[in-house]
């Protein structure tokens, strides 16, 4: 099972890394990852249900959480960009309850008239709050459903959109592997910038990970989907024998630039990262290279208790 589950997503991520981009979408920031254990591993925690940020990828993944947990955290982003969220989850016995809010804030911006001129400046935020829930059906299967409101406001315009996340999460082997699925952004705008409304970054994901034997680690894949750009992949590993310390390294597959830029673009896809671990407090933090872009750091503090 294990062999077969992880053949079938490492060709997904190595498919997604040869596949072009295309099309436009609202509210592209309801693709980003904002834990920081996440963008460390690449971008590839559908499948992994390891800490209290787990719901961020994979609502079904509260089933397998800690009974209580939260999490926040705060991104420092290429170009002033600030990211940041707060989440918690309770688990009861009809199933586990869920909450997050996130946001992406891009600073001040000039603002400039029809010669060019600066005359003052205008800022834009993006935030979207979510309910989740997830329950276990039969023995080792969950299946979750998060449920969002979000907002992109640039200046004196803002669009407003409601949708759904519906995922699915089945453990293996004892519980040292687990196969996860997501259907991300079904919903629409409610309201645009403009008279004409954009649909949602709408796609899915399809992630595993499993606790290699003989070696302290954790080995994670996954593979996305996405209407307006189309394939993408990742890959991770957490070293986990190291307790209170876990090290975190991961890859994603991006469309790189060519050409003179070619050499800024040599690491694009790296991320590395930390947490820390004392008495259920969890301290993470990752680093992510986007190129020419810059880089990424993140930084998080979380807390889970009552383990099964």
């Amino acid at each position: 099972m294990k062999v077969i589950t992880f053949s079938l997503i490492i060709t997904c991520v190595v498919l997604s890394s040869l596949a072009g981009y295309s099309g436009t979408s609202g509210m592209s920031f309801l693709k980003m990852d904002f834990s920081p254990k996440a963008s460390a591993l690449g971008s590839a925690t559908v499948g992994y249900s390891e800490g209290p940020n787990g719901m961020l990828a994979n609502p079904s993944a509260m089933t397998f959480s800690k009974d209580l947990s939260a999490a926040t955290s705060y991104g420092r982003l290429y170009a002033d960009i600030n990211t940041g969220h707060l989440a918690g989850q309770r688990r009861f016995h009809f199933g586990s309850i869920g909450a997050a809010v996130k946001f992406v804030s891009y600073g001040n911006m000039d603002r400039t008239d029809g010669a060019g001129e600066v005359i003052g400046d205008f800022s834009a935020t993006d935030i979207s709050a979510s309910a989740m829930f997830s329950r276990e059906i039969v023995p080792n299967l969950s299946l979750g459903l998060a449920t969002f409101f979000a907002s992109s406001a640039i200046d004196t315009f803002t669009a407003l959109a409601m949708g759904f996340d519906i995922g699915a999460m089945f453990k293996f082997d004892r519980g040292r592997g687990h196969l996860g699925f997501v259907v991300k952004n079904l919903g629409g705008q409610l309201s645009g910038f403009t008279e004409s409304e954009d649909t949602l970054a709408q796609g899915f994901s399809l992630g595993a990970s499993y606790r290699l034997k003989g070696l302290p680690m954790f080995a994670l894949a996954q593979g996305d989907y996405f209407r307006d750009s189309g394939f993408s992949g990742g890959l991770g590993f957490e070293i986990v024998e190291l307790n209170p310390l876990f090290l975190r390294a991961g890859y994603r597959f991006r469309e790189k630039v060519s050409g003179d830029l070619a050499d800024d673009e040599k690491f694009n896809g790296i991320s590395a990262g930390f947490g820390l671990v004392y008495q259920g407090f969890n301290i993470d933090y990752s680093f992510q290279h986007y190129g020419i872009l810059g880089t990424v750091h993140k930084f998080g503090v979380a807390f889970d208790a009552f383990a099964k």
